[in-house]
Parts: structure tokens; sequence; C-alpha cells
């Protein structure tokens, strides 16, 4: 009996795979091809995904993999429409985005995955049957030896947007508005990369597509594929070469093809993301256009978000009805990212000649305005909503924060300096200044958060205290008029009170909310 069972083991499962494995669970993961797709196709990983590179340990064995892309740019025909930096620091820690290249990052999640002891990675093994009871799930895979079924507790289904496991449920697709046919076209310089802009989204009604580094020696460019136009044509070498033939394109004599696919770039949503004990998480919950390069990075956040509720529930601190939460607070954070890709997909991608006029001017009119000097940094990227739903502090007066995202700034403790979670940890965590928030919890209150492995951190000044080298946490406690946030495993916030005094009240809602089957 595995604890867990993974369909699939793209990027979405090998985190689950990863995440689950850490926390001790017997954990086996199936997936249909015997080989990893050693080719990329994520070109951009945002700040919250760098953070799951850090809390898995990876982030330094990809670093060479990885490219700070500078700038994100919006142009016709040469002509820059909007130009804007990426600030090298955002709300987790880390840049708003960076290019990188994927199989690097599968190679080290892999490693990981596979260098766990309770982590089992079946790969050439085909899901053919889904069977479940009310204490476990079976699952039927064949290999080139037969078929034979496995037994688990759950089963997440990461399988991709053809998945099988959503086919098994008779889960349904909601189609949202966007069907696309579109070119990716991947390329390796033969010598040092040319000059080419890092990151440029082409505002052009002849030919809309986009351009940028993918990590240190590959370039991507991406064209829309007209009505009309054969997919089978678009991607034979004459034709690549000839999209490629513009000022920001490429020459043979300066880059090997690495692959030349068309893709159909749609929005749909998952009717329901649980059945039972199975869940869906990545592409197999949602899939949507890459103007905002969040649909990889939506299934890390799946993964990320459903394998501590799992651990919770494993453990017996949660009963099974707490795994609604998951789509609970995901449904609607991903459906906001699909709606808001669709949208960016749309403006960009304009073809009627009127309406193309009136984005350029409107575009320039904001590449003006942020030319002013303001003395503020604004973040450009498209940031994921928090929780409106869910696993977080019900509203109350003095309540603040519940769902918000918790920020990573640089802290030092002693000697040490780095990112907040290295030195102050990971888990379910007490965050306070102005004195201990703990000393407000009865001895009752302070056994009950150790048993989820719940720390206390103090910012400020003292021997065990965390002090705030850019004054991101103090500014953020400011902003809520609180001196306490709870957090909960992920990176959001539980609840914020005003005062260590409200706490005890804070912690009974949190006890309330994991003890009860009707939540």
């Amino acid at each position: 009996m595995h604890d867990v069972m993974i369909v699939g083991y793209g990027p979405t499962g090998m985190l689950a795979a990863v995440l689950l494995g850490r926390a001790g669970y017997r954990v086996a993961v199936f997936e249909r091809y015997a080989q990893l797709y050693n080719l990329p196709r994520v070109g951009i990983v945002h700040d919250d995904v760098l953070r799951m590179f850090q809390e898995v340990g990876i982030s330094e064995a990809i670093a060479p993999a990885t490219f700070f892309l500078p700038t994100y740019e919006l142009a016709n025909q040469g002509r820059i429409l909007l130009s804007n930096d990426v600030q090298p620091s955002a709300t987790h820690g880390w840049p708003e985005f960076i290019s990188i290249y994927q199989p690097a990052f599968e190679a080290e999640l892999d490693r990981v995955a596979k260098g766990l002891p309770t982590v089992g990675v079946f790969q050439g093994h085909k899901a053919v049957g889904i069977v479940q009871d009310a204490e476990s799930v079976t699952l039927t895979v064949e290999d080139r030896n037969g078929v034979r079924a496995e037994r688990g507790r759950f089963l997440i289904g990461c399988d991709g947007g053809n998945s099988f496991v959503r086919g098994a449920l008779g889960i349904e697709f909601e189609f949202l508005g966007f069907d696309q046919d579109w070119l990716v076209i991947d390329a390796k310089a033969k010598g040092v990369r040319p000059a080419l802009p890092p990151m440029r989204q082409y505002c052009e009604p002849e030919q809309p597509g986009v351009t940028l580094h993918i990590g240190p020696h590959h370039q991507r460019w991406s064209f829309m594929i007209f009505p009309g136009e054969s997919r089978e044509e678009a991607v034979k070498p004459e034709n690549v070469w000839r999209r490629l033939n513009r000022p920001d394109g490429a020459t043979p004599d300066q880059f090997e093809l690495v692959r030349a696919v068309s893709y159909r770039f749609q929005s749909l949503f998952a009717e329901r993301w649980r059945e039972g004990r199975v869940f869906l998480a990545g592409d197999s919950a949602h899939q949507m256009p890459p103007f905002l390069a969040q649909g990889m990075c939506s299934g890390f956040r799946d993964a990320h978000n459903l394998a501590w509720k799992l651990d919770l529930v494993l453990k017996g601190k949660a009963p099974p009805a707490f795994l609604d939460n998951y789509q609970a607070e995901r449904g609607p954070n991903a459906r906001a990212t699909i709606v808001e890709s669709m949208r960016v997909g749309q403006h960009v991608n304009e073809r009627d000649p009127e309406k193309v006029k009136q984005r350029d001017a409107q575009l320039m009119a904001l590449q003006a305005a942020q030319q002013r000097p303001s003395g503020q940094k604004q973040l450009i990227a498209f940031r994921v909503p928090g929780f409106g739903a869910g696993f977080v502090a019900r509203p109350r007066d003095g309540v603040r924060g519940a769902g918000d995202a918790y920020i990573q700034g640089r802290v030092r403790r002693g000697k040490r300096q780095g990112r907040f979670d290295d030195l102050a940890g990971r888990g379910f965590m007490i965050i306070g200044r102005n004195g201990d928030p703990a000393a407000a919890l009865s001895a009752a209150d302070r056994d009950y958060w150790a048993t989820f492995g719940g720390s206390v951190v103090q910012i400020g000044e003292g021997a065990d205290a965390l002090i705030d080298a850019e004054g991101h946490y103090n500014r953020l406690m400011d902003e809520y008029g609180c001196d306490v946030i709870v957090k909960r495993p992920d990176y959001y916030i539980f609840g914020a009170c005003r005062s260590a005094r409200e706490l005890p009240t804070l912690i009974a809602d949190l006890r309330e909310q994991l003890q009860s089957d009707a939540h």
C-alpha cells in the first residue's frame, strides 16, 4: 500500500514526488514514457517557483541553466512600444521571472526524487484503470511485462492535457474561449549567442509572435499559425527559416534548430479537481495560453499546495474533508491566471488595423508615463492572486492578511545572513515583533502548535531573533497594522493580528478549521 500514487512524471509530478518523499511518505510514480523528454518546453519560471527550487535544494545546481531577462519589450516592426525592467527581487525573494533550460531542472528534480528512499519512479508504465473505495485507490498499470494492480491511499493525476486520470474519472473541461495554433521554435547558438532581444513580444498584425532567451545558450521564437495555414507545413525547416528571416531572427549559420513544433494553445478548466481520493494537478486540471508564462508554474503551485495538505491528512492532523481546500484555493487562483493570460494574448496579438493603432498608442502612452521619475520600482509580471477561500483565517475584527502571499526577504541571525526560509525554516510558523508572541499562548496552545512542528520566530534584536536586514517584514507588519503573523506551511499567510493578545483567537480558528469535517 503506497501512501500516494502519482500518474505522470513531468515537472508537476516530479515536484509532488519530491515534496511527499521528503516528508517520508511511500510514493509511487507511474510514467508512460521510458525516458525523460529531454527537450525544452517551459521557457520562464517565476519567483514563487524559484522559491520552490530553493526549498527542495536545487537552486545552485540549476543556476548555470538560467538567464536573467533584464527587460520585457512589446514592439511592432522593431519599434519599441513599451519596455519594462524586470525586477531582480520580487515577493518571494527571487527575480520576478527568469528564463531557464527545462531539461536542466528536470534532471535535478529527477535526481532528487530517485534519491529518496521512499519514492519509486516507474517509467515505461502506462496507467490503464482506476478504481477506488472509501479507504484506497487501485491503479492498474501496464508495462512490457504485462498488467498489474497497485494500491495507494491517494492518487494525483499529473498526466498532462490528455490526462488518462481525468478521462477515467469522467471529468470534463470547461472551455474559456481561447483556441489558437502556434509554431514554437527552439534553437541553440553555434557560438556566442547573437545580440537578440532578451524578451520581446511581436505586436505585429502581420505576424504575432515572441522571442526570448532560454537559459544561457538557447533562443526561442513563437509565431501564430494563421487560419488556413497547415500545421504540418509550418514546421518544415524551410518554412521555419523563412519565418526567422527577420532582423531579430536567426540564420542557419548562427543557430542549430533543436525543435520546431506546433502547439494548440487553449484555455481549459476542469469542472472539478477531486473525485474521492483522486486529485488532478497541472495541465490535467487546467490549460492556458503561454502569454504570461504561467502554465507549468501553475502546475507547480498545485503540487506545492496539495502536498502539505496531504501531509496533514496522512498524519491524522486533519480530516479527509480538509483536502477540499485544495481546489477552493487553487481553483480561483488558476482561473484568474487563465483569464489574464487570454486577455494579454488577445491584446498583444490583435490583428484588426484600427484596434492595433489604439493599442500601440496606449502602450506608448504607458511608456512615456513610466519614464517620468517616480522613485518607485514596479513589478511587471502578473502577480498570482492570494486566497479568498480555503484554509485562511475567518474574517473578524483585527484579522489581517488572510490568504496573502508571505514575502521572503533577507535576514540575519548572528553571523549568518540569507533568505528568510533558509534561516527561519519552513512549516507552520508564528512570526512576531515587539516581544515573544508565544508568551500569549496557553500551555495547551503551545503543545498543540508543537504537534505540527510549528515554530515561533521573533523579528527584531536578541540572541535568537531574526534581524530584518532589508526592512521587508517591518514594512509588511506596518501595512497590516499588526505585530503577529501566522504562516501556513506554504508561502501564504493564515492570518495576522494586531498584537500577541489576539493570537490565541487566531490559533483557535486554525485549530477549529483543521478539526472540522464540515470545513
